[in-house]
């Protein structure tokens, strides 16, 4: 059997039994992965052969569609990277940055690393004195045993 085999017989096993807007959506994700593992280097047949009968898929898919007809379903799309019907959507994470957030949380978040700077810049003033010293103690140390 070959892949247009293989999509047929998937094809035959869900029409009628099934929103033609999912059944085109898994048509279209199953011609996908096979064409994606061809481009990587196996074999039609050995793509196939991992799959498995398209009846026992078929069967899968059927019963797990808990659709009762009220969505709608439009065909899946690797463009979008997900089934693009409403229950077949993929989670989709948004990505946030700096440029994203309103001027106050903006300035929010410059006054806390203004606070935190100062803070640094205080800690450091503070512990500098004692650590030229005791550089300087060291350095006065070391070349008073080189004189030696």
């Amino acid at each position: 059997m070959d892949r247009r085999g293989f999509l047929d017989i998937l094809e035959s096993q869900l029409t009628g039994q099934m929103h033609e807007g999912k059944i085109a959506a898994h048509l279209r994700y199953y011609e996908d992965y096979i064409q994606s593992q061809v481009m990587k280097g196996r074999s039609e047949q050995d793509v196939l052969n991992e799959l498995g009968d398209p009846r026992l898929i078929a069967r899968t898919l059927l019963d797990t569609d808990t659709d009762n007809g009220n969505i709608s379903y439009e065909e899946y799309s690797t463009e979008d990277s997900g089934f693009s019907g409403d229950s077949y959507s993929e989670d989709k994470r948004q990505v946030h940055s700096f440029q994203d957030k309103p001027w106050y949380e903006k300035l929010i978040s410059l006054v806390i690393f203004v606070g935190i700077l100062s803070v640094l810049i205080r800690m450091i003033g503070r512990i500098m004195p004692s650590l030229v010293m005791i550089a300087l103690g060291v350095y006065v140390i070391s070349f008073l045993f080189r004189r030696r």
